[in-house]
């Protein structure tokens, strides 16, 4: 049972302690270090908070406050922040506020912030960005997106951004309209660009670009200008692998001066704005054609060396061809000469030759016949009657012979061929023995046995 002078307390009576103890143990207002879990302005103007501290090995909520930040206060505190940090007051962010302790009876225990340190902030974000770009290169993906191979003629473009950018605007005009009438074409994976929503809308549209990635030479993400809080999801490790696993190259011109994000810093090239992304990539295409066009005088330079080249060479073959031809029918024109010489002592030769033969067998014959009459007395009707015969034959055979040599000289005699329609056909005085020689336009010459004629060939 309860003791009878045991002092009790109505709610009411302990909160009004709490308050009072705490007005007078926490009367000033003290810097206090926590994370945003929630944050809602009002239309008031009163920005509402809840904020929360984590146990840095297991991430569990170790701390909770309500806090409040009257619109008087936050008017000033908000563009202060962001301006500062770049950043919007956001879940997931760590700040140094001052704030005042309150306790109330009804609503319990809250903060009153009356002042923020955006340098904690600073470091707080640059620490998470180190962290991240830490972790990529960890894991092996920081550069990868700067070692895809880029065409030489980069005009196939997938642009990530929302169609209501003028950022995109600016940077569609840019590009086709550029100074130089080159030709790009552009696709639109529409996504939005800045928010909460921001990351993984990027990242599906990178999606949507890889499911038709033979179309394209590289990917450009542009967003137009505003305030340098809202690239925050650019800073994201999810993002930011993506890129730079990406297996195009990703340009970045999203619309920033002072800032570098991670997703810039992964990119495979970063300009500040869209306009300046558009200006690089008609800079490539034209760094294209001067290489094309040096490529082009450089091998009109080559081949007309070549082939001037070719043509004194050809000229002084042609030169020494000429003269080869002209020896080679002079010699077989002696050849030639010489036989048509040698053709009646020749045949004055067989002729002598084959009456000698048949001197030399009459001789021979009428030896033989004194011999055998002798001899043979009793037998010589016979026997001149052989050899009468035998005679007559041997003298007709060995005039056969002579006919068939005193033909065959004549037949030899090229004046004869010449006679029988054949003709010779010569170019600059050498014997044509293939039609393949012969081009056209080229001046032939035919020999008759009479005589000879020029023709020009069609």
């Amino acid at each position: 049972m309860m003791e009878e002078n045991k002092k009790t307390y109505s709610l009411l009576e302990l909160n009004l302690l709490v308050k009072e103890t705490l007005n007078q143990y926490l009367s000033q207002s003290q810097w206090v270090i926590g994370e945003i879990s929630e944050i809602k302005e009002h239309y008031s103007g009163h920005c509402y908070l809840e904020l929360i501290q984590k146990d840095e090995e297991s991430s569990n909520i170790v701390a909770r406050a309500r806090a409040t930040i009257w619109s008087y206060s936050f008017r000033m505190l908000k563009p202060y922040f962001e301006s500062t940090t770049g950043r919007k007051l956001a879940p997931g962010i760590k700040i140094m506020v001052l704030a005042q302790v309150n306790f109330h009876e009804v609503y319990g225990y809250s903060l009153n912030i009356t002042d923020i340190e955006p340098t904690y902030t600073i470091g707080d974000l640059e620490l998470k960005r180190r962290e991240t770009i830490n972790r990529l290169i960890a894991d092996g993906v920081f550069d990868m997106n700067r070692e895809q191979p880029l065409d030489a003629l980069p005009n196939r473009i997938a642009v990530i951004s929302s169609p209501q950018a003028a950022g995109y605007e600016d940077f569609r005009k840019q590009l086709l309209g550029n100074r130089f009438g080159y030709r790009f074409s552009l696709k639109l994976f529409e996504a939005i660009m800045q928010g909460d929503e921001a990351e993984a809308s990027v990242i599906e549209a990178l999606s949507n670009i890889y499911n038709e990635i033979d179309k394209f030479d590289l990917v450009a993400i542009v967003r137009g200008g505003g305030a340098s809080a809202d690239l925050s999801c650019f800073d994201s490790y999810t993002l930011a692998s993506h890129i730079a696993q990406f297996p195009l190259p990703v340009f970045t011109g999203i619309g920033h001066e002072k800032d570098t994000t991670v997703a810039d810093l992964v990119a495979y090239k970063s300009v500040k704005t869209p306009t300046a992304l558009a200006e690089y990539l008609i800079d490539l295409v034209s760094e294209a054609e001067q290489q094309y066009l040096y490529l082009k005088d450089k091998l009109l330079e080559l081949s007309t060396s070549y082939i001037d080249s070719s043509s004194s060479q050809l000229i002084e073959l042609a030169g020494q061809l000429k003269s080869a031809s002209q020896l080679i029918v002079f010699q077989h024109k002696n050849r030639l000469t010489k036989t048509w010489s040698a053709l009646p002592a020749l045949a004055k030769f067989y002729t002598y030759k084959n009456v000698s033969q048949v001197n030399g067998l009459k001789e021979h014959v009428r030896t033989a016949a004194e011999k055998y009459i002798v001899t043979k007395k009793f037998s010589i009707p016979h026997y001149q009657r052989d050899l009468k015969r035998l005679t007559f034959q041997t003298i007709s055979n060995n005039t056969q012979k002579v006919d068939f040599f005193s033909r065959l000289i004549e037949t030899m005699n090229p004046i004869n061929t010449l006679k029988k329609g054949f003709t010779i056909t010569m170019i600059d005085g050498k014997s044509v023995k293939n039609a393949s020689e012969i081009k056209d336009g080229v001046l032939i010459t035919t020999k008759f046995w009479d005589g000879e004629i020029k023709s020009r060939v069609e």
